[in-house]
């Protein structure tokens, strides 16, 4: 093994290890972004759904830009 090799120094390695998890940080936010979004959207068609079939029992109708 070469010990001059940059590889083998100590400061180039916790640069690695803290661009790594830096890198795994912003990857989890966005995970959990995208997983949030995902989520309320699902709730969202949930509540409208919901909501319509109660309107429905009622013979009310919701003015859609569907018609």
């Amino acid at each position: 093994m070469n010990k001059q090799s940059p590889i083998y120094s100590f400061k180039f390695t916790i640069t690695w290890i803290i661009i790594y998890v830096g890198i795994v940080f912003l990857l989890s936010k966005l995970l959990n972004l995208f997983i949030a979004m995902y989520i309320g959207l699902w709730i969202l068609n949930l509540v409208i759904e919901i909501s319509e079939r109660i309107l429905n029992r009622f013979n009310k109708t919701i003015n859609t830009v569907e018609r």
